[in-house]
This record gives C-alpha cells, structure tokens and sequence, in this order.
C-alpha cells in the first residue's frame, strides 16, 4: 500500500501499553503534525478505535504460524489520509461483524449522530439483537464521512483474518447554521452531512449582512471544492421559500449565480425548488431565477398539510 507520507506503520501484538506507545510517537511525527487540526484529530480518533479493537477482539492463545499478524497504518496520498487495519477473529464473529458494518454503512451521517446519541443515553442497546452497530464502527464512519470498507480472509476452520479501510479528507470546510425567525429563513450548510438548505420566510432587517454571509460562505466553499478530488456524491441545495421580499430576492438570484459558475466548471451542484401545490407564483419566480441564473432547477410540488 503506496503513500506519499506515512504516519503510521506497525506489525504485531497489540496491548495498551503498545497503544500508548504508538500514539505518543504519532504525535511527534511530522507527517502528523503537519495536518490540518481537525483531519488530525479525525485520523487520531480513528486510529485509536482501529487499535482499541484489535486489542480487544483478537482471540488469545492462537497459534503465531497462521502467518495473520494484526497491523495498523496510516499515510496520506492525494487529498485524503487512508487508515487500515487488520487482526485475526473467530470465524464464529464474521456474520456479526458484516452486519454492524453493513448498518453503519448504509446509515446517514444524520442517523448515526441519532443513534450514537442513542447509545450514549442508554437509549438503545449495543447487543447482537440490539442496535446492531458497534459503537467503534459508529465513530469511525462519523469521523470520516465515509464508508468503511473490510474484508474477510479463512486463515481455518476457527480463524478469519478481518480488515477495514477508511479514509478522511485532507480539508475541511465549515458549516453555516442560521436558526430560522420571524422574518429570515433557517439556514442549514452541512457538507459532512451533505445537507444543504435555505427555508422560511425572508424579509430581515439588515438582508446585505444576512446574505453576504451565505455568499462569503459559498466563496469558500467553492475554493474548498477546488482543493478536493471528484464529488462521490451530488451536492444539491434546496430552496424552501415561504415567502421572500424584493431585496431578498437580489442576493438569491446571486447565490444561485454563484451555484451556477461552480456547476459550470464541471462540479456535480444542482438546485431544488420547493413550492407549494397552489403557489404558482413561486413556482414561476423558481423559473425566472433558474433563466436569469442560467442554472437549471428542478422543481419540487410540496403537498398542502
């Protein structure tokens, strides 16, 4: 496995003292310290699950000729920093396992926050018939925003030898929530979650400050996207307007402006415009924004509750 930097790589036993040991010395790594602060301590909080692990499901007293020693590595290739691990298990834990990596990794970021929280308040149980989902597997996918790939190698009739992949993003870009009031929408920009929404009613006091703070935040989005490989998936931003004044209505024709240039480079953006079933009239400014833009909507009929 092929890195430009690596910041970890060992084979062998692992104990907490070996775990203390490895985790001191990544510290001092400069390939380590030269991370950004939050994929740092992403790729640390991964690591430390990755080693926990093996520590404590790999079976005791099995024979060292099998030729399966658990390993852990970490190094950076590209825009992204790969962690992989591996350790012999107990053929008897495979299906258990393929099931909790299965259920997190078919699980949105949004239902794994939902269930961690679950877990942590005792709200749901982390037992063979319960949750289903190892608490480890959870943050993993959390941390990394991705899924977790493994495999499965028949070392004999009891052994299997067990291993994951996961990767994190090299950057990182903030998210932007606005809680919604009486006269300005309820902005939510969640790129790890990959939710992006505006919605409400949209007539604030000061609409230039409003605005330009969506509009400075996609600008660094923008650049963000351009320090990152191909989108693995579609961005779409969805517009859920109650109501909007004419001011409003001048730094939304510049936002999706904005969406628009960046589609038009070749990234994966759209626009979904939400109007009600009996609101022709936003459903037609929904048009005029999307000709004038020269950005294509799609447009999505709410039903009346």
């Amino acid at each position: 496995m092929a890195h430009r930097k690596i910041f970890l790589d060992y084979t062998g036993p692992v104990d907490q003292n070996v775990i203390d040991h490895l985790l001191q010395n990544l510290k001092k790594t400069k390939e380590y310290i030269s991370l950004s602060k939050i994929p740092g301590k992403r790729v640390y909080s991964i690591l430390v699950e990755c080693l926990e692990n093996i520590s404590k499901h790999t079976p005791k007293d099995i024979p060292v000729n099998h030729g399966k020693v658990p390993y852990v590595s970490a190094g950076e290739w590209d825009d992204s920093i790969s962690i992989y691990a591996g350790n012999p298990v107990l053929l008897e834990k495979r299906d258990l396992l393929v099931n909790r990596l299965e259920k997190v990794n078919n699980m949105s970021q949004e239902e794994l926050t939902s269930l961690y929280e679950k877990i942590l308040n005792r709200e749901a149980r982390l037992t063979d018939n319960g949750a289903g989902a190892g608490l480890g597997f959870i943050l993993m996918k959390l941390k990394s925003g991705r899924k977790i790939d493994y495999s499965f190698t028949r070392i004999n009739d009891s052994l299997s030898f067990f291993e994951i992949q996961i990767s994190v993003n090299k950057h990182t870009m903030r998210k932007l929530i606005i809680d919604k009031t009486v006269n300005s929408p309820q902005v939510i920009f969640d790129p790890e979650i990959n939710r992006f929404e505006i919605s409400g009613e949209s007539r604030p006091s000061d609409v230039a400050s409003f605005y330009l703070e969506i509009l400075k935040w996609f600008d660094d989005y923008s650049s963000y996207l351009n320090k990152t490989q191909e989108l693995k998936e579609p961005v779409v931003f969805n517009f859920d307007f109650e109501y909007f004044n004419s001011s409003s209505a001048k730094y939304i024709l510049d936002f999706c402006k904005q969406i628009g240039d960046v589609r038009s480079k070749g990234r994966n953006l759209a626009i979904k415009w939400h109007y009600d079933r009996d609101d022709l009239d936003m459903l037609q400014v929904g048009h005029e924004m999307a000709k004038i833009s020269r950005t294509p909507f799609e447009y999505v009929q709410k039903e009346i509750e």
